[in-house]
């Protein structure tokens, strides 16, 4: 019996104690800081009930309200706008643009610097006249020579200009002051035709007494007389390449020279009657003539060949000048007519009629306008600009 009474009471021990009270729920921790939506209190359900869990709806995650960028000021570009393109004029093809006048006789050749900045010109009243060409307003007046000035040429940088004189005489001028240089003498004629190398070491110059002479320029110095012609040299150009010398004499004939040497490398003959103006294209590989004849004839400098024989003047054609981009050729003659030629076709393009002789046309440096010297005094500028 005392051996069975401890298990018993061992075991009410533990159903007394299964019996015994459930500990008090801790009490919930409230956040003072969170705010917390209000919920509708859930009743404990009494004791033995069977409890089934429902889930809780979950609350929807609040979506967060964006907050709007404030709208920035648009700030306006300040870039510098594309240059514009200065306007083409809008003149018409051989509209004359201008007329100076200041000589007190007729023109034997008006030439432009090589900047394109100033004009002269050559009268037979014995003076050349420097023109601003942009404002067209004389700027001094070169008196010296004896006799009319038939012949004037720029040096490529612009610094001297020289004239020729049928006082038998070249004098070399500095610019832009306008004051004479030095004399060169050694022709026995009048000189006719001038042309500095493309260097501006040296000048040829052409005679009435058939000789073309080259000089320095620095010393004053002759360097070499060519000769050949039979009758007086009235025209004389250099080759852009600085190869060639060209001249065109009243013995009919065009003559090519070494520059390197002074021979008489070519003659081409064709005309009919005297030669006057001889000139070289800008690529130097052609050579156009003016005859009295009426007619300008294009030669091949490296064959000595006749290319094209140009009709249209009724009388001597006094000058021949080829644009800077060799795409025209430009004559002026007796008739009172200059005349442009499409190159290489030789068709033609303008006849120009200033009402007066021809003595003298050359193209601007952009070879937009085409100056004419006259007979009359007057030098005419007319727009031969093309697209």
């Amino acid at each position: 019996m005392k051996r069975l009474a401890l298990p018993v009471f061992a075991m009410l021990s533990l159903v007394l104690l299964g019996c015994g009270e459930t500990p008090a729920a801790s009490p919930a921790i409230t956040n003072p800081t969170a705010t917390v939506a209000p919920l509708t209190a859930t009743p404990s359900p009494p004791p033995g009930a069977t409890v089934t869990a429902v889930p809780a709806t979950a609350s929807p995650t609040p979506v967060p309200t964006a907050t709007a960028v404030p709208t920035a000021t648009p700030v306006r570009p300040t870039a510098t706008p594309a240059p514009t393109t200065t306007p083409r004029p809008s003149y018409t093809f051989g509209q004359e643009l201008a007329t100076l006048s200041g000589h007190s006789g007729g023109l034997w050749q008006a030439v432009l610097s090589p900047d394109g900045k100033i004009l002269a010109s050559a009268s037979a009243d014995k003076t050349v006249i420097l023109w601003d060409f942009a404002t067209r307003q004389s700027l001094k007046t070169l008196k010296g020579h004896a006799g009319e000035v038939r012949a004037v040429a720029f040096s490529p940088d612009g610094t001297t200009l020289a004239s020729g004189s049928t006082d038998k005489t070249i004098k070399l001028w500095k610019l832009p002051e306008g004051t004479e240089i030095r004399v060169l003498r050694g022709h026995t004629d009048e000189v006719a035709g001038l042309a500095f190398s493309p260097d501006g070491q040296t000048l040829a110059s052409g005679s009435k007494d058939a000789n073309l002479r080259l000089w320095s320029v620095k010393s004053g110095q002759s360097l070499k007389t060519l000769t050949g012609h039979s009758n007086w040299v009235e025209s004389v150009a250099w080759s852009p390449d600085g190869k060639w010398l060209a001249s065109g004499s009243l013995d009919f004939t065009v003559r090519l020279w070494s520059a390197a040497t002074g021979e008489n490398t070519a003659i081409m003959r064709g005309h009919t009657n005297w030669v006057l103006p001889a000139n070289f294209s800008p690529d130097s590989q052609l050579v156009a003539s003016g005859s009295k004849d009426g007619t300008v004839r294009v030669w091949s400098v490296g064959t000595g060949k006749q290319l094209l024989n140009l009709t249209g003047h009724g009388e001597e054609v006094r000058s021949v000048a080829f644009s800077p981009d060799g795409r025209m050729l430009a004559s002026g003659a007796e008739d009172e007519t200059a005349r442009l030629w499409e190159m290489p076709s030789g068709k033609p393009l303008l006849t120009i009629k200033p009402k007066s002789s021809t003595a003298w046309v050359t193209f601007s440096p952009d070879g937009n306008t085409l100056v004419t010297g006259l007979g009359n005094s007057l030098i005419k500028l007319w727009w031969v600009g093309r697209a």
